[in-house]
């Protein structure tokens, strides 16, 4: 029988993160009873994270891991996630954590009720004043470009996974493809919610989202997606 839960973790040089989150994650899951698998996607790293994810692996059978050879970027990392899942829901979680590890349970209970739970950051402390201008400007152009009402687009969210299986997602190389899972799923008419959830600052290794060629790609996934959805709507 399929686990009720996958979770992705991308991971592109977090050896310092993996040993910790992966554990945590396991834990708390287990605490809440929930039937899960957690699939690490080590995106091509250069430090030890094979290694250390290999070996997460085989202390819990409930852990996968598969390697890209190269780094690929993160939204590969999730189109090998979502290839690889086996649960009746979906959710990526950073390497880093992200969040406050007791939100999990309200996932969970919002899935009882929704087919996609979009989590809300609940702030931006270490964002640089250059990145918070990203966010939300990244925030402003999906909801005048797709039409959608939710206030955030590009942290944890859960999807009933069957939903993602019959994507053909066109932003792999971006960090759009966190957006365009969120439109495509309300295009089909998946039920969706949205909730504040408790962030926690990355506390070791150093985050790439901000950096210009990513923003860039990420600009012109998100044009191509409308263009391409603006002419299937006729």
């Amino acid at each position: 029988m399929p686990p009720f839960l996958t979770v992705v973790i991308p991971a592109y040089n977090e050896e310092r993160n993996l040993a910790t989150t992966v554990p945590l994650v396991a834990g708390e899951l287990s605490a809440l009873a929930c039937d899960y698998e957690i699939i690490i996607v080590n995106d091509g790293s250069t430090d030890s994270t094979p290694q250390v994810a290999s070996s997460l692996a085989g202390e819990n059978q409930r852990v996968r891991v598969v390697h890209h050879a190269a780094n690929l970027g993160i939204g590969q990392g999730i189109f090998t996630g979502i290839k690889e899942a086996r649960g009746e829901f979906f959710i990526i979680i950073p390497a880093d954590l992200a969040l406050d590890i007791k939100e999990l349970s309200r996932y969970l209970e919002a899935a009882r009720e929704a087919d996609v739970v979009v989590g809300l950051r609940s702030d931006r402390r270490d964002y640089t004043f250059f990145r918070r201008v990203v966010s939300w400007l990244n925030i402003q152009l999906i909801q005048k470009l797709f039409g959608m009402r939710e206030r955030q687009f590009n942290y944890i969210s859960l999807f009933r996974t069957r939903l993602l299986k019959d994507m053909d997602l066109v932003s792999q190389g971006s960090a759009f493809i966190f957006a365009e899972m969120i439109i495509r799923a309300k295009d089909a008419g998946a039920r969706l919610t949205q909730g504040e959830v408790r962030y926690a600052p990355r506390a070791r290794g150093q985050a790439t989202g901000a950096r210009l060629g990513l923003i860039l790609r990420t600009g012109r996934d998100m044009l191509r997606f409308w263009w391409r959805r603006k002419l299937a709507k006729g």
